[in-house]
C-alpha cells in the first residue's frame, strides 16, 4: 500500500470530499487545496521508496504491528475537520524553509503596486481623462499649469470656481489650436502672445482678466485628455506614461517547525479491550490521535492569527441602551457587525465581508444566540468546545478557548485560495515512527507520530480584531 493509492481511496469517500467543501471558501479554494494535499502524498511516497533502511521504515503506512493506516486516516480528516480551510492558504513545502510568493502588478516607469495582491489599488494618471486642481491667489493673475502630458487638442477644459459659488462655475475651453475662450472680460491677452495651450508639452497658461477677480479660496479645475496613441511627428510624452505595466514577485520566508506525539501500548491491555469489550484499540488510537492533531493545528492557528493582528481594536458596544427585550438587543448586535464589516471591507480591499469569525466563549454565546433572528445556524456535528459553532450568514463562526470571552477576530481568505491571514505550510504529514519495545517488559511498546510545518501569520490586513462591550445581566 501507499500513500497516493490511500489519499485517492479517501478523496473519493463523499463524506470527505464534503468535510473539504464545508471548509473551504469556494469551489477554486477546494481544488487548490486538494491539489496540494495529492502532491504532498506524492512526494512523501517518493521519499519512503528510497532505498534506506532508514526511510523505508518512516512512513505514514508502513506495515507497523500498531497503528498500521491510522496516521494517514488521521492526517487527511484532520486537514477537513480542523480551522485550517477557514484561516489559511496551506502549501506544501519541499525544504523545511522555503519561500511563499505572490505577484503584484506594479507600473513600470515608477514602481508604484497598481493591482498588489493585497492592499488598495493605485489607478491614478492610468486613464486618458486627467484632472488637477490649481488653487488661485488674491492679487495674482496670470499661471501656468503643468500637466505632464501630451493633449488631445479641443479636449481642455477649465473651470473657474468661486469659493463663494461653487455651483456656478465659469467655463473657459481650447479651441484644438491652443487659444482658449471664455466669457467676455475673463481672460486678458498672455503676456509675451503665447498661445494658452501647448499641447505637445502639455503646459497651459491663463492670465485672468477683469471680469473673474480673485477672491479667498477660490480654484480652478482643469480637464484634459492625454493624446496616448499619439503621433509620433506629434512629439513624446515629457512625463512618466502610467498605462506600462509587469509583474513583480515577491516572497516570504517561513520555516517549519518539527514536532512528535508519542503513544504507549500494553499488548495484553489491547487484548483484554478487544476480548471484553469488542474495542479495537487500533482504531480508538487513531480516533484520538485525529482529535489531539486538529485541536492542535486549530490552536496553532487561532495563535497565529492573533499574533498578526495589529491597529486599533473595534469595539461593538452594547452597553448604550438598556434595553429589557431580547430582540431588540440582538438587533443592535448585528447592526454593530454589519458597521464593522464595512470597515473591515475597506481595510482587506480584496474581500466584500469577513469570511470567517474567531471568538470567544461570550462572543460565540451572542452569535448562537441570533438563531431568534434566523441568522445564525448552528452545526450540530460540533463535538468539541473549540470547534465550528456554526453559520452567521453563511459565514462560519469558530469558537476558541484562547481568545477571550469577550474578544473576536474577523478574518478573510481571498475567493480564488491564494490569500489568508496565515500560511500553513506542510513539509511532513503525520509521519509514524517504528515501534520500540520495553526491554524491562517485553508486553508493552511505543512508537511516535512525527511532524513538521508551519503555521505563519502573513497578512495583517486580512484580520480585524473586536471586543463586544456587554451588560452584566447578558
Amino acid at each position: 500500500m501507499n500513500e497516493v493509492k490511500l489519499f485517492s481511496d479517501a478523496v473519493s469517500n463523499d463524506s470527505w470530499r464534503k468535510a473539504l467543501s464545508f471548509t473551504s471558501i469556494s469551489d477554486l479554494d477546494a481544488k487548490l487545496r486538494m491539489a496540494n494535499y495529492n502532491k504532498m502524498f506524492s512526494a512523501y511516497e517518493t521519499n519512503t521508496t528510497i532505498d534506506s533502511e532508514v526511510t523505508k521504515q518512516f512512513s505514514g503506512v508502513s506495515e507497523l504491528p500498531v497503528l498500521t493506516n491510522q496516521f494517514f486516516d488521521a492526517t487527511v480528516s484532520s486537514y477537513v475537520r480542523s480551522f485550517a480551510g477557514f484561516l489559511s492558504i496551506e502549501r506544501v513545502m519541499n525544504e523545511p524553509t522555503a519561500l511563499l510568493g505572490y505577484l503584484d502588478l506594479v507600473g513600470v516607469t515608477d514602481g508604484r503596486k497598481v493591482l498588489p495582491n493585497i492592499g488598495p489599488e493605485n489607478l491614478n494618471g492610468i486613464q486618458s481623462n486627467y484632472k488637477i486642481t490649481q488653487v488661485l491667489t488674491e492679487g495674482t493673475s496670470a499661471y501656468t499649469i503643468a500637466t505632464n502630458r501630451k493633449l488631445i487638442p479641443g479636449m481642455v477644459t477649465i473651470q473657474l470656481i468661486h469659493s463663494a459659488d461653487p455651483t456656478n462655475p465659469v467655463i473657459v475651453r481650447d479651441d484644438a489650436k491652443g487659444n482658449l475662450l471664455a466669457p467676455a472680460g475673463v481672460l486678458a491677452p498672455n503676456a509675451g502672445g503665447e498661445l494658452g495651450v501647448d499641447y505637445r508639452t502639455g503646459v497651459i497658461s491663463i492670465t485672468l482678466g477683469d471680469a473673474f477677480t480673485v477672491a479667498e479660496n477660490d480654484y480652478a479645475v482643469v480637464l484634459v485628455v492625454s493624446d496616448v496613441p499619439g503621433d509620433p511627428a506629434f512629439g513624446q510624452l515629457t512625463g512618466p506614461g502610467n498605462n506600462r505595466f509587469k509583474l513583480r514577485d515577491y516572497h516570504i520566508i517561513v520555516a517549519t517547525k518539527p514536532d512528535m506525539l508519542e503513544a504507549e501500548g500494553n499488548i495484553l491491555a489491547y487484548a483484554r479491550l478487544q476480548k471484553s469489550y469488542a474495542i479495537d484499540a487500533n482504531a480508538e488510537v487513531g480516533k484520538k490521535l485525529t482529535e489531539l492533531y486538529t485541536k492542535l493545528i486549530n490552536k496553532q492557528l487561532v495563535a497565529a492569527t492573533a499574533s498578526i493582528w495589529k491597529g486599533n481594536v473595534y469595539e461593538i458596544d452594547l452597553t448604550t441602551t438598556n434595553w429589557n427585550e431580547w430582540g431588540s438587543y440582538l438587533d443592535q448586535f448585528e447592526g454593530r457587525l454589519e458597521d464593522m464589516n464595512a470597515d473591515f471591507a475597506e481595510q482587506a480591499n480584496k474581500v466584500t465581508e469577513p469570511t470567517a469569525f474567531v471568538v470567544g466563549k461570550k462572543v460565540g454565546s451572542m452569535f448562537s444566540k441570533l438563531t431568534k433572528n434566523n441568522t445564525f445556524v448552528k452545526n450540530t456535528d460540533s463535538t468539541y468546545v473549540n470547534d465550528l459553532l456554526g453559520y452567521y450568514n453563511g459565514v462560519p463562526v469558530l469558537r476558541h478557548l484562547d481568545i477571550a470571552d469577550d474578544e473576536g477576530y474577523a478574518v478573510a481568505k481571498t475567493r480564488d485560495g491564494q490569500l489568508a491571514p496565515v500560511m500553513r505550510g506542510i513539509y511532513l504529514p503525520l509521519t509514524a515512527t517504528p515501534t520500540v519495545g520495553n526491554y524491562n517488559n517485553t508486553t508493552q511498546f511505543a512508537n511516535g507520530v512525527y511532524y513538521q510545518e508551519a503555521n505563519e501569520g502573513i497578512v495583517p490586513e486580512l484580520v480585524m480584531k473586536f471586543k463586544v462591550k456587554m451588560n452584566s445581566n447578558v
